[in-house]
């Protein structure tokens, strides 16, 4: 579910006429309909009944309310605040990993171009460089955000807020001996040349940790970026990391994913320092979640 979604719920609460409601939202009836529709899927129940065409919510549909206004009144007051910062405001610095783009995060770009247009007022700024040199960036203060792909861990002195998260897998080339498997445990990849978009301590350890326990020695190999992972995998049998979800990049490119068992979940993560909150880089936060939430 997004905020906007709950936002839309909220307003037929109160109203308790799908008419009325998507009037005050600037919706047709139909896609009220589809969004509340959409919400009483993921919940599997229904929120509200209709009786000879009035509406009264359920018990679910009382639980959500209670829930989701107190979310939605903390997103709009961190709208408003961002607002208020939008006179004053410097440009926000975002850093992107190479590892985000163009496969795990393929829409990035549009999802950044609709907040410029929301928000004409903070000016935003992006640099896509390698995972690691998005850190390091970030800490010496030449970033205000930075995106990163990583396992679950961050790095020192840091705030992490998960933008994804998705199964570990293994990217194998066509002529890798995984190639024709469905799963690996660490065990079989024992020798392996394992690719991975940083080789700081934050990024590694969590994986190096369970190949130890396994007592599996692998060799760590920088890939920056999705292409150079590629050809990696394609002229030496290298393997490498993503999330476990087959895409058209992947499909074109003659690699697929191999789940592997017993690794930590693979994020995409929004890591800024360690300092007082900055409501226009928590409103970005939160618009790329929002985003996210409903297109992956």
């Amino acid at each position: 579910m997004t905020i906007q979604q709950l936002h839309y719920f909220l307003t037929l609460c109160q109203e308790l006429n799908y008419s009325h409601a998507a009037a005050r939202l600037y919706l047709s009836r139909q896609a009220l309909r589809q969004s509340i529709q959409a919400l009483e899927q993921e919940l599997c129940s229904p929120l509200f009944a209709n009786d000879h065409n009035h509406l009264s919510l359920t018990q679910k549909g009382q639980q959500l309310r209670d829930l989701a206004a107190p979310v939605v009144e903390q997103f709009d007051q961190m709208c408003q605040k961002a607002r208020r910062h939008l006179v004053t405001h410097p440009v926000i610095r975002l850093g992107i990993s190479q590892a985000l783009v163009p496969d795990y995060l393929p829409s990035l770009g549009d999802y950044l171009d609709q907040f410029r247009q929301a928000y004409p007022g903070i000016p935003l700024e992006t640099i896509i460089e390698p995972n690691d040199q998005t850190v390091h960036q970030l800490l010496a203060g030449r970033r205000d955000a930075v995106l990163v792909m990583d396992l679950g861990r961050a790095p020192s002195h840091t705030l992490r807020r998960p933008l994804t998260v998705h199964a570990f897998a293994l990217m194998v080339g066509h002529n890798s001996p995984y190639w024709n498997r469905a799963s690996l445990c660490p065990r079989e990849l024992e020798g392996a040349q394992m690719l991975t978009p940083g080789l700081d301590e934050w990024i590694t350890r969590p994986m190096q940790d369970l190949f130890a326990a396994d007592g599996v020695s692998i060799t760590l190999q920088l890939a920056v970026s999705f292409y150079q992972a590629i050809y990696a995998m394609q002229e030496y049998g290298a393997v490498g990391f993503t999330r476990l979800e087959q895409s058209h990049i992947t499909d074109t490119d003659n690699v697929r994913e191999v789940k592997l068992e017993g690794m930590p979940s693979l994020y995409a993560s929004f890591l800024t320092r360690e300092a007082p909150p900055d409501p226009c880089l928590d409103l970005l936060y939160h618009i790329l979640l929002d985003q996210l939430n409903q297109n992956l």
